[in-house]
């Protein structure tokens, strides 16, 4: 009987503390292992092509309602909301971008969002925009990989096949050096969406200044036949002011783009630039004024003022040119 009461149950030999299943998978995590947060290049490959994608769907209100511009600027900006809202709420869980990266969003627990979450997360990202893309960057250095707006919402963004269990029991992920926080800091403030839109800022509005210049320089490369026409008139005997159009065998061509029209009044030619032309500068007048000096025929672009010693033949001839300085060639500025 002894011998028999000695002897061990199978449950006596349980450990009483081994680890549960739930809590080594977590322990995984913890060690080093896989995990399921989302990391930074995949997520701004994403956003990269969200972007592209919100572009040409704005395209369709744009064809849809033509050059309406109050109701765009509310139409635009709803169509890029609902696009993100709907989709990381909907059973997909991401936008089209980040499925083509098999990624998604989720919440804490590894679970579905609802519409208001999203759009939480959504509107989050300005305040991400507000601190110069820092917000952004957080992906590279916070402990479950959540962006500024992430943290705002509550939400993961995560490998698509990753469950919610793996996801809810998924630990910290391992920390990176400072010294790389700093370079993802530096890189989204430069190459991020912030960086992006500033570039943008500056650039947009030099290359159009720059096409409108070169815009105006054909409207100047076609009244040389024009001009060289008036030398003609004058050096033949015509006085200057009874010089016009109607005197002259001289059209404009067919190549011309920008140029609506040139017409010449009392020896000065008058460049109107189409519809073809920038907006800012369609219907706009630049009107080149003759004079002379001696035997010499001398022109004056715009509102550059004539010398001293030049007759010029249209008396307050600035007033006819309405295009900005800014836009004309140096020759045809004031003085200053």
């Amino acid at each position: 009987m002894h011998g028999e009461s000695s002897t061990s149950s199978p449950r006596s030999t349980d450990n009483r503390y081994a680890v549960s299943p739930a809590t080594a998978s977590q322990s995984e995590y913890r060690s080093g292992g896989s995990m399921p947060y989302a990391g930074f290049w995949k997520r701004s490959g994403a956003f990269v092509i969200d972007y592209i994608i919100v572009m040409i769907v704005m395209q369709v209100p744009r064809l849809a309602l033509g050059p309406k511009g109050g109701l765009m600027a509310l139409v635009l900006p709803v169509v890029g909301c609902l696009y993100y809202a709907l989709m990381e709420s909907s059973s997909l869980q991401a936008t089209l971008g980040k499925k083509a990266l098999d990624l998604k969003v989720t919440d804490l627990n590894g679970e579905r969002i609802g519409l208001g979450r999203a759009l939480g997360r959504l509107f989050g990202h300005i305040l991400s925009y507000l601190i110069l893309g820092i917000g952004f960057a957080m992906a590279v250095f916070t402990e479950r990989r959540q962006t500024l707006h992430d943290k705002i919402a509550g939400t993961l963004v995560v490998r698509r096949a990753e469950s919610p269990e793996d996801i809810a029991q998924a630990g910290p992920a391992p920390p990176v050096s400072i010294g790389l926080a700093i370079v993802a800091v530096i890189g989204v403030m430069l190459f991020g969406p912030t960086g992006i839109g500033l570039v943008a800022a500056i650039a947009i509005p030099a290359y159009q200044d720059y096409t409108i210049r070169a815009q105006i320089t054909e409207g100047l490369v076609m009244a040389e036949p024009f001009k060289t026409a008036v030398a003609a008139a004058v050096a033949g005997g015509t006085p200057l002011n009874s010089i016009d159009s109607s005197k002259l065998d001289v059209t404009l061509p067919d190549t011309a783009k920008y140029v609506g029209a040139i017409r010449v009044a009392q020896g000065a030619v008058d460049i109107q630039y189409g519809r073809a032309a920038n907006k800012k500068i369609t219907g706009g007048h630049l009107v080149l004024v003759p004079g002379s000096r001696g035997t010499e025929l001398h022109w004056v672009c715009g509102h550059a003022a004539a010398p001293p010693d030049v007759t010029v033949s249209v008396n307050d001839y600035q007033r006819y040119t309405n295009i900005p300085d800014k836009m004309l060639p140096s020759a045809c500025h004031p003085p200053r």
